[in-house]
């Protein structure tokens, strides 16, 4: 009896009965999520990477230990006025400041020259123009530092804009500190403050 692969004939035989064994093709036995769950590799396993004391630290508490070591004497701040005064993205300058300093002295001036003739104008020009050089600039640091101090030191975003903007230096006052100056932009701060404080 010959044996076909396939369907069986539509027709049957004269007999009734067909002489023709008929093997079928049967769809295997596989369910769709057991072939999804074979093709789909198994997610890797996640490493475990241990996370050092350096780097768990936070700016925020560098910034707070940076406050302790200024209070403390251990830090001195050191400012570029010329660049914190006359630059006009300066953080902590405003121009105002220079302003009220500029406006009286100009209006004496112009007094003078007024009612007093060129002589005593010229006089109070110069002496305008002097008094603003000393007395002036002395006033204008002076406030810039208590702004630093009284704000900027309160304050880790504000910190931050001023350390990127430049301007301002960390010393180490104490003796035989292997840190010794961080200025910025180009150096790191908190850096700084943790080489200080890593025998603390």
């Amino acid at each position: 009896m010959p044996i076909v692969v396939g369907s069986p004939s539509d027709k049957p035989s004269e007999n009734g009965r067909s002489d023709t064994a008929v093997i079928r093709a049967s769809t295997p036995n596989v369910t769709a999520s057991a072939l999804s769950s074979a093709q789909i590799p198994a997610p890797a396993p996640i490493p475990q990477v241990a996370v050092s004391p350096k780097a768990a630290e936070t700016a925020d508490e560098l910034f707070a230990r940076l406050c302790r070591l200024c209070a403390e004497g251990r830090i001195a701040i050191d400012l570029d006025n010329k660049r914190l005064m006359t630059h006009i993205d300066s953080p902590v300058s405003f121009e105002a400041w220079g302003n009220q300093w500029v406006y009286p002295l100009l209006l004496l001036t112009a007094v003078a020259w007024w009612w007093l003739g060129w002589k005593a104008g010229a006089a109070a020009g110069a002496a305008s123009v002097l008094i603003y050089l000393t007395v002036g600039k002395a006033f204008l640091h002076r406030r810039i530092e208590r702004r630093v101090r009284e704000q900027v030191l309160e304050d880790v975003v504000r910190w931050r804009k001023l350390w990127n903007f430049g301007g301002v230096s960390l010393r180490s006052t104490e003796a035989g500190a292997s840190e010794g100056i961080c200025a910025s932009p180009r150096d790191n701060w908190m850096e700084f403050v943790r080489g200080l404080t890593k025998s603390a």
